[in-house]
């Protein structure tokens, strides 16, 4: 119980101390996934596809995953993509922007096949998609505080008066932890969102759009 409260209390004050960044990040995001949306209408309008009026959402969201298989492929794409972040964050930015653009193109691809396709493809993505989504905006953020600690800690090496080399790696370490922890804290959040995401997608998410849409 006592990690527990602990882990809360770090998360908070990570989520809070880093709220800047998730925020802009997440409305980027969005704004990329629609932008990907409307110029793939745009190019598929231009290039129409024949029409499969009996296409499904099974087939077209890669049918019924498990939830284990869900949960590791989201999870290793996500380490990587925060191991990576560590040159220069370059990565925590390519996988918002690869994500955003893929969710949207497929939306427009989606609707262009079968009808009513966008708004059943919107259904479907919102029960997991408020976790997938924020776990994929906070992998990027944990990413780029691990890109920031190890750039602050060169500098302040750097910098650094000590006269032994080990004291000076000690003393930066010091200074800086606090980032360091705070991006492994939010690493372990975007788990959590991850664990919760993939049995809603694997068994939920299909079934609930199918029920409103009425297929």
């Amino acid at each position: 119980m006592k990690y527990l409260t602990t882990f809360k209390e770090l998360l908070m004050e990570s989520l809070k101390d880093n709220k800047k960044m998730i925020i802009v990040f997440y409305v980027a995001f969005i704004l990329i996934m629609i932008a990907a949306w409307i110029v793939s209408s745009n190019v598929l309008s231009a290039n129409p596809l024949p029409d499969f009026t009996n296409a499904t959402t099974q087939t077209q969201t890669g049918g019924y995953e498990s939830a284990m298989d869900l949960f590791i492929h989201n999870e290793l794409g996500g380490i990587m993509v925060y191991v990576s972040s560590i040159l220069f964050g370059i990565a925590a930015i390519v996988s918002l922007v690869y994500n955003g653009m893929n969710i949207g193109a497929t939306g427009a691809l989606i609707s262009s096949l079968h009808p009513n396709g966008g708004l059943e493809y919107i259904i479907y993505l919102i029960p997991h998609g408020i976790f997938e989504f924020t776990a994929t905006v906070i992998e990027s953020t944990a990413g780029i505080l691990l890109f920031l600690f190890i750039w602050r800690m060169i500098k302040a090496i750097i910098r650094s008066d000590e006269d032994e080399f080990g004291k000076k790696i000690s003393h930066a370490f010091e200074m800086h932890k606090k980032t360091l922890i705070q991006s492994l804290i939010l690493m372990v959040f975007a788990t959590i969102l991850l664990i919760i995401a993939a049995p809603i997608e694997a068994y939920l998410s299909v079934p609930i759009s199918d029920l409103i849409v009425g297929n």
